[in-house]
């Protein structure tokens, strides 16, 4: 085995795993080897994260063809690593860490959140089946292709025996709702050509990227195409990763989503509970609030390896909603924003509310009301909710607003930067939920409007290190160490002084951020991160350009 350093990425590439995982083993497990700062950057000796990763054992339906039962993830590191040094490869993954010197170090080329596959490639896939889908409604379109990386995914062999005439039958068959795209091509008179051009396409994409991941990427492509109605069904992958970051327990046994739309966020908890605790069983609960995203859902899981128990029930079964196996300890979601028409004969005409009937035209403290009785003794939720819940002044939100804060229900918000929906730009705020009765003294805020990198023209997107910022200082919290302020504008604040503010629970009255903002919405104190950040990456380069001047026998010259 080689001797030197990788950097985290180059951890979970070699391990086959996210990179959150590797996050997620390094925060809580107190063996994890400790990273090194290497010209500014953090990396991990190669020998002490083998040797640990000998002692995880890989779940079984995490395991890849060959690996058996006992398995270890430091076995398949230890094979991944073996193998791109016997190649004699300059790189463990093409363009991500080199081989020289006697260590592994990272392109500063390389994107932080890189898809582990080659882009190029799948971007030509993707401009393919944009060419075929000719006058078929977006979301049509988007269940047929989905479909069918299902049932490539799932039956690999009779897929390549049967051809598509055989494979369409049993794909309306197992996903019933695509078949109002297969009509529509038809109608179009566009042949069985047309459909085997689609299918062989998709061929290559799971091909390239497996099926889960060749859904995963679809699904978020899709969404970036449906523009305003894809908001309403898919959470973006860095926000996915935050509400999971900020609520997971430590040792996960369950989830629930009341609106699960596509399941991104079950099949991120899922994942994230099979790499921090693999050997612990775990159960997947969720709600769709139509067919179409239970039969996606449903897909998406299976094809994650994760067995699920999903049911529909529409919103406006808010008004009396009860789930037959709550209640849960672990509750993440992303229902609907701002939803109107949810309880056709009034809220006020139920009384189950815990806290009081929520206005008519807009649901999201009914959502709240709902995670919240669903939650077992010691269990957390992470709820996202537009910002302005935090500090309406509809009169019942902010009698049922100040009724969960003084029964100990709100445990924090934490406010994250706009543009990061495909479909919106409206601001959000994650709402950090605990059982009704919690004994509490202060909530924790957390502004963290001011993170992110632009990923597009219109679209931000929360980085590794963003999420990591802002689960650190939510996980020393809540284990009673204090606020490490390492963002500069989180803070604790007690539940008198939430009283004095008359129940606003914007993070940005409680942190001192909200002078501070300029007209771009970056605060001073994110602008003098960012220049710190890019001035450790000119160190990293000018550290890497040195060693390859070495390499290249041209120091001194």
């Amino acid at each position: 085995m080689p001797d030197g350093h990788l950097s985290r990425s180059d951890v979970a590439r070699l391990a086959e795993v996210r990179r959150p995982a590797v996050t997620n083993w390094a925060r809580r497990h107190q063996d994890f080897p400790k990273a090194v700062d290497i010209g500014g950057e953090e990396l991990f000796e190669v020998r002490s994260i083998a040797a640990w990763l000998d002692g995880r054992p890989i779940p079984s339906n995490a395991r890849v063809a060959g690996e058996q039962a006992g398995s270890t993830y430091g076995e398949r590191f230890r094979r991944n690593l073996a193998a791109s040094v016997d190649a004699g490869s300059a790189s463990v993954d093409a363009g991500s860490a080199s081989v020289g010197a006697g260590s592994l170090r990272p392109s500063p080329g390389t994107p932080e959140n890189a898809p582990s596959t080659g882009s190029n490639t799948t971007n030509s896939l993707w401009e393919d089946l944009l060419r075929l889908r000719g006058p078929v409604d977006v979301l049509r379109y988007r269940n047929l292709v989905l479909g069918l990386v299902y049932l490539r995914s799932r039956d690999e062999d009779g897929w390549a025996a049967e051809g598509i005439e055989q494979v369409i039958p049993a794909l309306e068959n197992k996903t019933p709702e695509v078949h109002i795209a297969l009509r529509d091509l038809r109608v179009n008179d566009r042949t069985a050509q047309q459909l085997a051009d689609i299918a062989a396409i998709v061929d290559r994409f799971v091909g390239e990227l497996g099926g889960a991941e060749a859904f995963h990427l679809l699904l978020s492509r899709f969404a970036t195409l449906e523009g305003r109605r894809g908001g309403e069904f898919h959470t973006p992958e860095s926000v996915v990763r935050m509400l999971v970051g900020v609520s997971a327990p430590a040792i996960a046994r369950e989830v629930y989503d009341p609106a699960c739309g596509t399941a991104e966020l079950l099949t991120a908890a899922a994942v994230h509970a099979r790499e921090t605790n693999g050997r612990t069983p775990f159960q997947v609960h969720g709600t769709a609030l139509n067919a179409e995203s239970l039969a996606l859902a449903r897909m998406n899981l299976q094809l994650h390896g994760a067995d699920a128990e999903l049911r529909i029930q529409p919103a406006h079964a808010l008004c009396g909603a009860t789930h037959p196996h709550g209640p849960f300890t672990w509750i993440v979601t992303n229902p609907p924003f701002n939803m109107g028409g949810w309880c056709p004969d009034g809220p006020q005409d139920h009384g189950a509310w815990l806290y009081g009937p929520p206005p008519a035209h807009r649901a999201d403290f009914a959502w709240l009301q709902h995670v919240a009785g669903l939650l077992a003794s010691g269990g957390r939720a992470a709820v996202l909710m537009a910002l302005n819940a935090a500090f309406s002044q509809n009169p019942s939100e902010h009698v049922i607003r100040s009724r969960m804060v003084d029964d100990g229900c709100v445990e924090g918000v934490i406010v994250l930067p706009p543009r990061l929906f495909h479909s919106t730009d409206i601001a959000v705020g994650i709402w950090l939920l605990t059982p009704p009765g919690t004994p509490r003294n202060e909530a924790l805020f957390v502004d963290a409007s001011g993170l992110g990198r632009m990923a597009g023209r219109t679209r931000r997107e929360l980085t590794d290190a963003d999420i990591e910022a802002v689960t650190g200082v939510v996980d020393g919290w809540r284990r009673g160490e204090g606020i490490d302020d390492r963002l500069g504008s989180a803070a604790a604040v007690s539940l008198k002084t939430i009283r004095l503010h008359g129940y606003n629970l914007n993070p940005r009255k409680y942190t001192g951020t909200a002078a501070d903002a300029p007209a771009g919405g970056r605060t001073v104190e994110a602008l003098r991160r960012e220049l710190e950040r890019l001035g450790r990456l000119a160190t990293m380069v000018d550290v890497r350009i040195e060693r390859e001047m070495r390499n290249l026998g041209c120091h001194g010259h």
